[in-house]
């Protein structure tokens, strides 16, 4: 199997909505969605959750989902929906904290098929645009001391906000993932070159 059942991925769409659910106007939804990041960070830092960015994007694809599905959020304030998530997401890292370490080492199969979707992802990196690969490498590889920083950088070396930066990441993440997909359900001979 390839994930749970209950797996989601945020989509272009689902942000959309999910900005337009925290303010009907884009620049104060932007701001809205920053601020909310920037304090589910600071939550998940504080409970000392790592990675708190993983942590962090869980609620927000969470509270997403939700207003994807049309479900109705009553909240005066959405941030106090999101801190609701927020500690669900909480409880249940302490749960997987806690749970026994006989994890049983990888199959041979499961270490070849990861191999297989490096060398997808790498023939699907090098299908980007030059600037947009180094995009991504420059976003993906800082290390998580310098992350804050270095992403501003980034993003002031490209002129945009950090958030229109995240946002970038993310479609182009969707664009990489469906690429992999596709080149992993390929027949070998028809896989683009590793680069080998």
């Amino acid at each position: 199997m390839s994930g749970p059942v209950n797996e989601w991925t945020l989509t272009r769409e689902a942000l959309d909505r999910l900005l337009a659910w925290l303010d009907p106007d884009a620049d104060a939804a932007a701001r809205k969605y920053e601020q909310t990041r920037r304090a589910l960070l600071k939550f998940f830092e504080c409970r000392r959750c790592v990675p708190a960015e993983e942590q962090a994007d869980r609620v927000i694809d969470r509270v997403a989902r939700r207003v994807s599905e049309g479900v109705e959020i009553y909240a005066a304030n959405p941030f106090l929906y999101f801190q609701g998530v927020a500690m669900k997401v909480f409880q249940e890292y302490v749960r997987k904290q806690r749970a026994p370490l006989d994890v049983p080492l990888p199959h041979p199969e499961d270490s070849a098929r990861m191999q297989q979707r490096l060398e997808c992802m790498e023939a699907c990196l090098d299908e980007l645009p030059a600037n947009t690969r180094r995009m991504m490498v420059g976003y993906c590889t800082v290390d998580k001391a310098s992350k804050k920083r270095a992403r501003e950088l980034l993003a002031e070396g490209l002129g945009m906000s950090v958030n229109s930066l995240r946002i970038r990441v993310h479609r182009v993440r969707e664009q990489l993932e469906r690429c992999v997909t596709i080149c992993l359900s390929s027949p070998a001979e028809t896989k683009p070159p590793s680069g080998h």
